[in-house]
């Protein structure tokens, strides 16, 4: 990165004149870097200055090892790899907490093991390996003690690394001995020590050079003269928007390559979307967590369905992906399972309509992942189930899918390496552990968590995302650093680990003044660029955010408040509003019309032409908790059943009220209401089922025949009846039909169950011409005279003054309200079918709450 006029040049001259003082051939220097991806910018500088002739070699510690010799950890061995290294973790735990039978406190202390060996991994390695063991034994002497747990931790992970191999130890062989590998070696630091090329460093007494590379290249905060924007951004949608169209403009401006740089990870992942989407290639060397890919979720869907508490979605997700089972089928069993509101699979396979739409051996693949076993047969049992749906190929395919069953050993023969590490932890002859569904699933997701995914680029992009400590060396010509805010890039950094501030001294790792240090120095170097642009959002989640303060630190010709919020790049379009719809659908006149139709052509004809006419709906949600429409559904399908057993009898008040329960537990389950842990969702509704229950029955008690009274008698429930009203037909189904002796025969009452507020209840009587249900449930009906009521059952609080909690609020005037309600549906229709205009004249809380607003788009109306 040109950050001053000569750039790497400066370095070629400096190794140039330690080779002229110092003899020897260049070929027989070493140039240690601080990390890989300035190997080919040093080369290539080198080149530029020495067309010819032998170069100095220019490598990491890492890349140097590996050219040495190959490595392949031991089974105790701190990998890296979250595979193997949370296998080794758990029987170091084990060991030493055998007691210990919290599941949840074992893989906390686990997960919290590797954590602290992995950070002590880079001063374990720069200890030759034979001296290791008793330096871990002064580390762990020095420490003080703390809190039972913790310092079995810290114990832990000493030891753990005190007695593990590392891939770099080949450099303390004779293979890289002084002088047989090379004459001379250099080291440049980056902006954080290395502790292991210090230690090389220092083995090659008399040999060795350490630099800062900073200072070789003349990064200093006197050398940010270049252009620099400042952008105060709205929230972080607003943030992503203005980066990518400052990367965008950029790159117009032929400013490449162009560094993105990775504050915040998931602001960038927003601002590469952006930036694809409008085809401007980028090559992402920070990558993102494989678990966050679209193979690990493919994956995933397979392991979260075969839980035995799946929710419906969950089995209905892994059916979409598989690929293998018809997509008729699959959608035929999504729509009764979502008209039906099964939330739990469970509740699907016992449902007698949709038990027969299951895929045929959908439930024995699934069954076959539910039993424990050792992690080997997890692996084996996991492949043959992701043969069997269809998604192994999709994984085999996608270059995210190969890693992911790279990392997880799913490929054949593959996990036998974790069965070799589980051979050399086992202790005495104790069979090897074995894992559930959820403690596999969590192992799982903890590996796929710890891998990054880096997406590969074959052609050359101006545009690359990377940390901006790795700015330095890199040779951009322009900087767009979003992120820029007091949280995300804040001077004085959380330390990472589970190590304290004082173990942190103690064992040698980086304080937090010296991350804080090295992070204002990668800020420096960012600023050097021929162009930056700094970017950082005001406030998130409704909390105000400042600048970070080296944003606000920058000189007064640079201040915020002169440059922020000048540098908008998005285009701003003029409102265009539409004027309001007027479809007309002569020829998609509905053949049948229900009451809750007929209601949405009075609301608002437009509504009724969206939702009737051209069928548009959206799918209703499979709710993991019940809400107040399954109550209403439960408990309509509990009376039914309760009066369709009963009929004429009348067994008495305790009687009835054990049937209803034994119904109401019968009903719930085969609804998936109950019966899974994860269902306590319907909890609060069986609170108050005691109250609704004795409340209803109290009210039949005074509404129904008695021997030696007469009164309404049960006839039928769930009613589907039909109705000629020329050329139209009218459809409905009816929650009750009672029956009553008159004058004029037996006069039938229609009892339509509502469990909503008692005042709405009464609101819908109020009007009598406004509502549609019950004259349109009139309408359905032959006979001539009839009566019809709302039954508003409540818990009682609602209750006030003589009524009771279950209350028969009537409609004194549904033969009236019948006969409007023909004339109308008869006039109204009429026009439809001639084609006039279905304007959208819906208001109030008709629009608040409706599927058809987004196609009217009443909110662009010109005039809206």
């Amino acid at each position: 990165m040109p950050v001053a006029p000569d750039g790497w040049q400066a370095v070629v001259r400096r190794i140039e004149a330690a080779l002229a003082s110092g003899g020897g051939s260049p070929d027989r220097w070493l140039v240690l870097l601080p990390y890989a991806q300035l190997i080919d910018p040093a080369r290539r500088a080198w080149a530029a200055s020495h067309p010819t002739g032998f170069a100095p070699r220019f490598e990491t510690t890492r890349n140097w090892a590996a050219g040495l010799a190959p490595w392949w950890p031991a089974p105790t061995d701190l990998s890296g790899d979250m595979a193997r290294d949370s296998l080794v973790a758990e029987a170091l735990v084990d060991r030493m907490a055998r007691g210990q039978r919290d599941p949840a406190l074992r893989a906390e202390l686990v997960s919290r093991l590797v954590d602290a060996a992995r950070q002590l991994v880079p001063l374990a390695a720069a200890v030759p390996p034979g001296q290791r063991a008793a330096w871990a034994e002064r580390q762990r002497a020095a420490l003080t003690p703390g809190p039972q747990w913790e310092a079995l931790v810290a114990s832990l992970a000493l030891a753990w690394v005190g007695s593990a191999g590392f891939a770099t130890d080949v450099l303390w062989s004779d293979r890289a001995a002084p002088g047989h590998a090379a004459d001379r070696l250099w080291l440049l630091q980056g902006f954080q020590d290395d502790p292991l090329g210090q230690a090389l460093a220092a083995h090659w007494v008399g040999r060795s050079e350490v630099f800062s590379l900073a200072k070789l290249l003349g990064v200093s905060e006197s050398t940010h003269d270049g252009a620099l924007c400042l952008q105060a951004c709205a929230d972080p949608e607003d943030e992503a928007r203005r980066a990518a169209a400052t990367v965008i403009a950029r790159v117009n401006e032929r400013r490449v390559p162009l560094a993105l740089v990775a504050n915040d990870r998931l602001l960038v992942r927003r601002i590469s979307a952006m930036l694809h989407a409008v085809g401007v290639p980028l090559r992402d060397d920070t990558g993102w967590k494989l678990s966050t890919t679209q193979a690990a979720a493919r994956l995933m869907s397979l392991l979260r369905a075969a839980d035995p508490r799946a929710r419906t979605d969950d089995v209905l997700d892994l059916l979409k992906q598989g690929g293998i089972w018809p997509a008729g089928g699959v959608e035929a069993l999504e729509q009764l399972a979502r008209e039906h509101g099964l939330s739990s699979w469970r509740a699907v396979l016992r449902h007698a309509a949709l038990a027969p739409l299951v895929p045929e051996g959908l439930t024995a693949m699934l069954e076959s992942l539910q039993a424990a076993r050792p992690l080997e047969r997890w692996l084996d049992d996991l492949r043959s189930a992701l043969e069997a749906c269809g998604l192994w190929s999709m994984l085999c395919n996608d270059p995210a899918g190969q890693q992911v069953l790279q990392v997880l050993r799913l490929n054949e023969g593959a996990s036998s390496e974790l069965r070799q590490i589980g051979q050399a932890l086992a202790d005495g002859a104790r069979p090897a552990p074995r894992m559930g569904l959820a403690a596999f699933s969590a192992w799982v997701r903890n590996v796929l968590e710890s891998v990054s995914f880096l997406p590969r680029s074959d052609v050359e992009a101006p545009v690359t995302i990377l940390p901006m400590a790795q700015l330095l060396g890199r040779g951009f010509a322009a900087v767009v650093m979003p992120g820029c805010d007091e949280v995300t890039l804040d001077p004085s950094p959380e330390l990472p680990g589970p190590w304290t501030a004082a173990q942190r001294v103690a064992l040698g790792l980086p304080t937090r003044e010296q991350l804080s240090a090295a992070t204002q120095g990668a800020w420096t170097a960012a600023l050097c660029a021929p162009s930056v642009d700094v970017l950082w959002r005001c406030q998130k989640d409704g909390e105000p955010l400042s600048p970070s303060p080296w944003v606000l630190a920058l000189p007064d010709g640079e201040s915020v408040a002169a440059s922020a919020g000048s540098h908008d790049l998005r285009r701003r379009l003029d409102p265009a509003p539409v004027p309001p719809p007027q479809p007309s659908a002569s020829a998609l006149v509905p053949a049948r019309l229900s009451a809750s139709a007929y209601q949405d052509l009075r609301d608002c004809p437009y509504r009724f032409f969206a939702l009737r006419q051209l069928r548009v709906s959206d799918a209703p949600e499979l709710e993991a908790e019940p809400d107040q429409r399954d109550l209403g559904n439960w408990l309509h399908a509990v009376l039914k059943v309760f009066h369709e057993e009963r009929g004429d009898q009348r067994p008495g008040r305790e009687a009835d009220a054990q049937r209803l329960d034994q119904i109401g537990d019968e009903v719930a389950a085969a609804m998936g209401l109950q019966g899974d842990a994860t269902e306590a969702g319907f909890l609060p509704y069986q609170a108050v089922w005691p109250a609704l229950r004795e409340g209803y029955l109290d009210w039949l008690a005074g509404h129904e025949a008695q021997p030696g009274r007469p009164g309404p008698v049960f006839e039928r429930a769930e009613a589907e009846l039909a109705a000629e009203l020329p050329p139209w037909r009218l459809w409905g189904k009816l929650d009750r039909i009672d029956r009553q002796d008159s004058p004029e025969g037996r006069l039938p009452l229609v009892i339509d169950y509502k469990t909503e507020s008692r005042q709405k209840t009464e609101d819908r009587v109020r009007h009598p011409f406004e509502d549609t249900q019950l004259a349109f449930y009139a309408a359905l009906l032959p006979d001539e005279n009839l009566r019809a009521a709302y039954l508003s059952i409540t818990d009682g609080r609602s209750a006030s003054g003589k009524k009771g909690a279950t209350h028969l609020i009537e409609q004194p005037l549904v033969l009236q309200a019948r006969e409007r309600l023909r004339e109308g549906l008869v006039a109204d229709l009429s026009r439809v079918a001639a084609g006039h205009p279905m304007p959208a004249l819906g208001e109030g809380r008709v629009c608040e709450h409706c599927d058809a607003r987004g196609l009217c788009r009443k909110d662009f109306w010109s005039g809206a």
